[in-house]
């Protein structure tokens, strides 16, 4: 009954029905606030949503002309469990160990198990948001389809209830064991970002040696697959053995879907079972010195005078305060580099496993003109700029300190600029990335080099300027651990979708100017012509509101 009620109200706070319920009372206009922020989230996802709707009706299509219909179900079990097992590193390690409310929570009489039960709880409820657009339609195109009866449809939702049970134990025991064995190091904010990294490269190179089909050998590993039974389905479990069972248990029928609901079952309650063991036995120890802050390093005279006699630019001065907050918060630095991190990954191992990579770049090298690369490098800067929530979460992640900002002597408008460097400094670190893989790759110069990381700045301003605009017009400040200022703060969302309609406007110019005068040049031009007059444009209305919305938030 005790863990019930902490269940019940980690909830609350979690979720924020309480606060909901206040609203629903006392602010209506808040309320309805927040449910028209869920319902626009909703509606701008639509058309991603019906788009791998029809994906997956495609896939049944060609699946069942070959007799392997379950494959779309297997693949939907594999992708959801991916996704949360990548997605859930960072929250599990905030939810569980840089929650406000574990000074709260430890003096009580609970045992570590019920804490950590709880906690484990709510990150579950979190991964079923995450499982649920990917999993759920594949479960409805086969279902629908194949004519399954009630039966397929209850055991389609208790599926749906265990498929983030495994991924999140692997997660969360990792965790344990991570913040266990570095918790008395002076390091240790290192060590759990190395830990974090590594834990991802060896996730996606295991998945890659498992998929990968052996080079050379293409046409009789595909007909070996499709000549088998299930061959399909067995070939997208390999990286996830588990979701085989899930894909049996849903459309073997008769005992053997009963047995193979109860293999899942029983795996999924031994995973939950072991991170309720490890906690049992780690948890506290994992919380150990997390608290503590390092002495700093004691300065002489003639070097604190040395420091103090100059001075540097205040926006310079605020992009290093963002530097250092972002080095400091492991969860804030592995969800900013993440993406940039795991693409050269991914690119690395589809070369060394022979992918369909080296066709790709063959291509590239003999058909795609040099300006054609470069504007393609550019664009990978930009994209990755839109994926890196440092300037959607700018202000947020200021959280109730943002009081300091407004307090300090310098200008809002001096403090925007701080903030545009840092992001585009983050921004910056996809540039190596390019010009590694142009020149091994593509064979480019200095001079491409120079060129692609120049427009790559250049085109990562639409992103930076709108997602920094949406930021401070509504941030996110009340957030009770990190990692809420970035995974449940929908203004990240919101600034992927307004800088992704920006580069889909300029992908329109730009191909209408190709269309019309077959010039890449023009089309270089327009493009970043474009967004440097969409960065400047959304920069100005930055400096314009700043003072205003500085002096009007309220914290």
């Amino acid at each position: 009954m005790k863990a019930l009620k902490l269940i019940g109200l980690q909830i609350k706070v979690n979720f924020g029905i309480s606060a909901l319920r206040w609203y629903l009372k006392n602010d209506l206009k808040r309320f309805f606030g927040s449910v028209g922020l869920v319902l626009l989230v909703a509606v701008s996802i639509g058309p991603l949503f019906f788009l791998y709707l029809s994906m997956l009706q495609s896939a049944y299509d060609l699946a069942g002309a070959l007799g392997q219909p379950g494959a779309i179900i297997a693949s939907a079990v594999v992708l959801s469990s991916l996704l949360v097992l990548v997605f859930g590193l960072t929250y599990v390690m905030s939810v569980f160990y840089f929650s406000k409310d574990l000074s709260l929570l430890v003096p009580l009489p609970l045992l570590p198990g019920e804490i950590l039960g709880a906690k484990f709880t709510v990150v579950l409820l979190y991964d079923y948001l995450t499982a649920a657009p990917f999993y759920l339609p594949a479960l409805w195109v086969y279902g629908v389809n194949s004519g399954s009866g009630p039966l397929y449809w209850i055991a389609g939702i208790m599926i749906f209830l265990l498929v983030p049970v495994i991924p999140l134990a692997l997660t969360s025991a990792f965790m344990l064991l991570l913040m266990r064995l570095t918790n008395l190091s002076r390091k240790r904010d290192t060590l759990r970002l190395i830990g974090l990294f590594v834990f991802l490269a060896i996730l996606l190179a295991v998945n890659f040696f498992l998929t990968t089909i052996p080079a050379g050998e293409e046409m009789q590993y595909l007909e070996k697959i499709l000549l088998a039974e299930e061959g399909l389905v067995h070939h997208s479990t390999r990286a996830y053995p588990p979701a085989l069972f899930a894909a049996r248990a849903l459309t073997a029928g008769g005992v053997e879907s009963l047995l193979n609901f109860a293999w899942f079952l029983g795996i999924s309650l031994a995973g939950a079972a072991l991170v309720l063991w490890l906690g049992q036995r780690m948890f506290f120890q994992g919380l150990i010195g997390a608290s503590e802050v390092e002495r700093g390093k004691t300065l002489s005279r003639e070097e604190l005078a040395r420091r103090t006699a100059g001075a540097s630019s205040p926006a310079l001065a605020i992009a290093m305060r963002e530097i250092k907050y972002l080095l400091r918060t492991p969860i804030y630095l592995f969800n900013s580099l993440a993406m940039i991190a795991v693409v050269p990954v991914v690119l690395l191992i589809s070369l060394i496993t022979g992918g369909g990579l080296e066709s790709l770049l063959s291509i590239l090298r003999d058909g795609a003109p040099r300006m054609l690369q470069i504007l393609g490098g550019a664009a990978f800067i930009g994209v990755m700029a839109l994926f890196t929530p440092a300037a959607s979460s700018s202000f947020s992640r200021e959280g109730k300190l943002f009081w300091i900002s407004q307090v300090i002597p310098v200008p809002p408008q001096e403090q925007i600029r701080g903030k545009m460097v840092y992001s585009l400094l983050i921004a910056a670190l996809a540039v190596p990335v390019v010009a590694l893989a142009g020149i091994l790759l593509l064979s480019w110069g200095i001079v491409d080099v120079l060129l692609a990381a120049l427009a790559g700045m250049v085109l990562s301003l639409p992103a930076i300027t709108s997602s920094l605009l949406i930021d401070l017009l509504r941030p996110y400040l009340t957030w009770d651990n990190p990692q809420k200022a970035i995974k449940q703060n929908l203004n990240v969302l919101f600034g992927m979708v307004a800088g992704g309609g920006l580069y889909y406007l300029l992908y329109l110019a730009g191909r209408y100017v190709y269309e019309s005068t077959a010039a890449l040049l023009s089309v270089y031009l327009v493009v970043l012509g474009g967004a440097a007059l969409a960065g400047w444009t959304l920069y100005l209305v930055l400096m314009k509101i700043a003072p205003a919305r500085y002096r009007d938030i309220v914290v």
